[in-house]
């Protein structure tokens, strides 16, 4: 007798792909590996209609986004559209998030006055609510051990402060680590060092990189969450030093993206040099002790503020997201898509006041179970519910509510 789990993959696949969409919640609880392929299959299969997706923080709101760049080398503008908050947020609308880390799936939301952290799985609606021991002027990343993705039991959270102590006249650095096993924080002991984040880190097959600074030079500081140990990696570029004048208050422009989960890139301008030339690397070979590079696009572009960004391989163009001012002080939100002979602006918006930075990174659907803490009250029910017979189970739905964010985007336009 064939078993279901002796079935070729591929077979699997195919068997999947023909079921109807309506019936998922019938069959949910049947076999939650082939509930979660079917939710995968599904999700490649909305991308390959409508575009890229994309997960957006604006104005301390969090939503889906697509962006179809079909057609963009042929004049075509691109299409940007709004799907709704998170699947996992929409019952949460008093939620104020400050900032958003994404991992293999899985999204770490940052709250307003940094003393809530939330982690959710977007495809399948799952959160968990993580309360940091600290807060104030902490940075949180999300990474995991080994190359275990598949169980939120081998992530772990990281909390990176650095400050000045006014009493021992030094700049203090603290590390802690949550486990998701255990729900419990602990003290990380690492080498001092005196780096300076100054850009948002990004995860890369579990580990966390950060563009950061010391002595006025650049460089990756990365952050293994196998080893919980901190490296150092060079930039593809040469970093203009201490030496060098800023002119009209613009520094260097550094970023990090992902790509695939599995490469790093770096956006980088010369901004006080007077150069317009915007370049970007994705990594040939990444570790948290080596890394070598490959050039992805070379363009002569002025984009100030470039907070986030996400590389298309193929269609060989970047997605850009920018924050600036207009001639009245009025703080905004632009979306760029940049390439070769390609500048098109396919979204503006004004920005709260007090709103948190705006920040735009891909997203990849991912079956992981954000698992709860558990209580014993919690188990007593499980184990009773074990004894009873099932009747009638039905699923939630995880298909997004349409939440339009409050400011429609403007008209698209083209350079």
């Amino acid at each position: 007798m064939v078993m279901i789990t002796d079935l070729p993959f591929d077979l699997e696949k195919k068997i999947l792909a023909l079921v109807p969409k309506e019936s998922r919640p019938q069959w949910q609880t049947t076999c939650k590996r082939w509930y979660a392929l079917r939710q995968d299959l599904l999700a490649k299969k909305h991308l390959a209609q409508t575009g890229r997706e994309f997960i957006f923080l604006l104005n301390n709101s969090v939503f889906s986004t697509t962006i179809n760049l079909q057609g963009v080398h042929n004049n075509v503008d691109p299409a940007m559209e709004f799907g709704g908050k998170l699947g996992s947020l929409q019952d949460s609308n008093d939620l104020q998030i400050d900032s958003i880390f994404y991992c293999k799936g899985l999204v770490l939301c940052t709250m307003v006055g940094k003393q809530r952290l939330l982690v959710c799985n977007p495809s399948n609606r799952e959160t968990r609510y993580v309360k940091p021991r600290s807060h104030g002027c902490s940075e949180y990343a999300l990474g995991y051990k080994g190359s275990k993705s598949s169980c939120v039991n081998s992530y772990k959270i990281l909390r990176y402060c650095r400050y000045l102590d006014t009493q021992m006249r030094c700049t203090v650095s603290e590390f802690e680590l949550y486990d998701f096993m255990s729900d419990s924080w602990r003290v990380l002991d690492v080498d001092e060092h005196d780096a300076y984040i100054s850009a948002r880190g990004v995860s890369v097959k579990g580990n966390t990189y950060w563009v950061a600074k010391r002595y006025g030079n650049q460089f990756i500081l990365s952050f293994d969450f196998t080893r919980e140990k901190f490296g150092f990696l060079p930039l593809p570029y040469e970093s203009a030093g201490p030496g060098v004048s800023v002119d009209y208050g613009h520094k260097d422009t550094a970023v990090l993206s992902v790509v695939r989960d599995e490469q790093l890139s770096v956006l980088h301008q010369y901004l006080h040099l007077f150069s317009f030339e915007m370049k970007i690397w994705v990594s040939n070979m990444i570790g948290t002790k080596k890394v070598s590079w490959g050039k992805f696009l070379v363009v002569d572009v002025v984009l100030l503020n470039v907070v986030s960004f996400v590389v298309d391989e193929e269609h060989k163009v970047a997605v850009c997201c920018c924050t600036d001012k207009d001639d009245g002080d009025e703080e905004g939100t632009s979306i760029f898509v940049i390439g070769e002979n390609i500048q098109r602006h396919v979204y503006d918006e004004e920005v709260t006041i007090d709103a948190s930075w705006p920040h735009l990174i891909n997203y990849v659907p991912s079956p992981v179970h954000v698992v709860r803490k558990s209580t014993r009250k919690s188990k007593r029910k499980r184990n009773a519910r074990r004894h009873q017979p099932e009747e009638g189970t039905s699923a939630r739905s995880v298909e997004e509510t349409k939440v339009t964010p409050k400011a429609k985007p403007k008209a698209y336009r083209s350079f």
